[in-house]
């Protein structure tokens, strides 16, 4: 009897030196699933990396975290994020290509805007780009009062490519513009206008040009000329607005309108987030959701706080989402390449407004893959999230709530076709 007590004994420390009995609360965790496109990532987690490769899953501890992912000829991806007791966090990386290339723009006279497949790059002549995507391009040179130039290009690794221009005056025969919608110093009640137009030269010969350069308030992009026709629905901002045009003539004389300045007749709301892109058949939307959930986009143009005002389907933009009075909480904003249609490419840019000034330009983003499969990672853009906090809006990298996260993954799956 003496043994088996203390057997019993033994058995009962050693069950509780191991734990079994142990009184306090476990410890909190969460899940993270990474996955990337190329597969074959190292995880790197907090500094640490993990012995394991993308795609995996991961318990990690709550709380605050830095993920990076590298791998060989690819830049490396980096994401914060914050998990609590039982969330599952989810990343699914597109890995973009490392180069060694550049780019090196110079013009006479310098200063000269720069733009590459459609999109302004934000940097003037000389200037010198380290970040080119490897295969085709073009690129656009303009500044005031000289002729517009255009290269098609091909990059390739590891070969430096150098455009050096001397920037010529446009001489005759160049575009003329006249426009029949909207008048010089016209007010506007809402933001969604139309514009419209001929394009001829200035001999009166007709202009045989497929396309011309609308600038919307020092933003360009480009529009269908048909038979020397335009019309184009845009969106304007509250207040003031210069719209401009510009097309290049048969022997590359560029003509430029004159400017018109309309007025947008209605208080700034106090989110704005402006999406365009630079393909003329390519179908990108803009997709947002609130607070609690609601998602806004071309299949739910109006949710309880905010709306989308356009569905581009045939190219450029822009399309807006505007909030009137914001939400506490967070807003997330992302990209979906639903159709390229006859295109092979396409590149997002996304401007975010806060009370009419503009806090952040993102992009241009390069689509390849568009949504033929609802839920096609490599389809969609997380461009940005906002918070609204303390009444004021943030941009920031945090997250929704877990259950918003779920709702935004199961929609973007149950994406609906046009």
């Amino acid at each position: 009897m003496k043994k088996i007590i203390l057997f019993s004994l033994f058995v009962l420390s050693l069950l509780l030196f191991t734990g079994c009995f142990d009184s306090t609360d476990p410890e909190e965790s969460a899940t993270l699933d990474v996955s990337s496109i190329p597969t074959g990532a190292t995880i790197i987690l907090d500094g640490d990396p993990v012995r394991v490769v993308t795609p995996a899953t991961l318990e990690i501890d709550t709380g605050n975290h830095e993920l990076r992912l590298e791998l060989t000829g690819y830049q490396d991806y980096v994401e914060t994020f914050n998990v609590g007791d039982g969330d599952t966090h989810t990343v699914n990386a597109t890995m973009t290509v490392s180069t060694n290339t550049t780019l090196n723009v110079y013009t006479t006279p310098s200063g000269a805007s720069v733009y590459i497949d459609g999109a302004y790059t934000g940097y003037v002549t000389p200037v010198t780009f380290t970040d080119i995507l490897h295969g085709n391009h073009y690129v656009r040179i303009y500044m005031d009062g000289y002729n517009e130039i255009v290269h098609y290009i091909t990059i390739v690794e590891n070969v430096p490519y150098t455009i050096d221009e001397v920037l010529e005056y446009p001489v005759p025969p160049y575009p003329v513009f006249s426009f029949n919608n909207p008048y010089n110093g016209e007010h506007f009640a809402d933001n969604v206008i139309g514009i419209d137009g001929y394009i001829e030269l200035d001999t009166g010969n007709p202009f045989t040009g497929s396309t011309a350069i609308l600038s919307i308030n020092g933003v360009d992009s480009e529009i269908y000329i048909s038979s020397g026709y335009f019309y184009e629905t845009i969106s304007i901002a509250a207040g003031e607005n210069e719209l401009q045009m510009r097309a290049n003539g048969p022997e590359g004389d560029t003509g430029v309108s004159d400017i018109i300045v309309v007025y947008g007749d209605f208080e700034a709301p106090e989110i704005e987030v402006v999406l365009w892109w630079n393909t003329p058949t390519s179908d990108l939307d803009l997709h947002a959701w609130n607070p609690a959930g609601e998602w806004c986009y071309f299949g739910n143009q109006t949710i309880s706080d905010g709306f989308l005002d356009i569905d581009d389907t045939e190219g450029y933009g822009p399309e807006t989402f505007a909030v009137q009075i914001a939400n506490i909480g967070v807003y997330e904003i992302q990209v979906n390449c639903y159709d390229l249609d006859s295109d092979t490419y396409a590149d997002a840019s996304i401007q975010v407004f806060f009370d009419g000034a503009l806090m952040e330009t993102y992009g241009p983003h390069h689509f390849i893959v568009d949504d033929g499969m609802a839920g096609d990672p490599e389809a969609w853009w997380e461009v940005c999230t906002i918070t609204v906090e303390n009444g004021r809006c943030v941009l920031t990298n945090d997250k929704p709530t877990p259950q918003v996260r779920e709702k935004i993954k199961l929609d973007k799956m149950n994406l609906p076709k046009k």
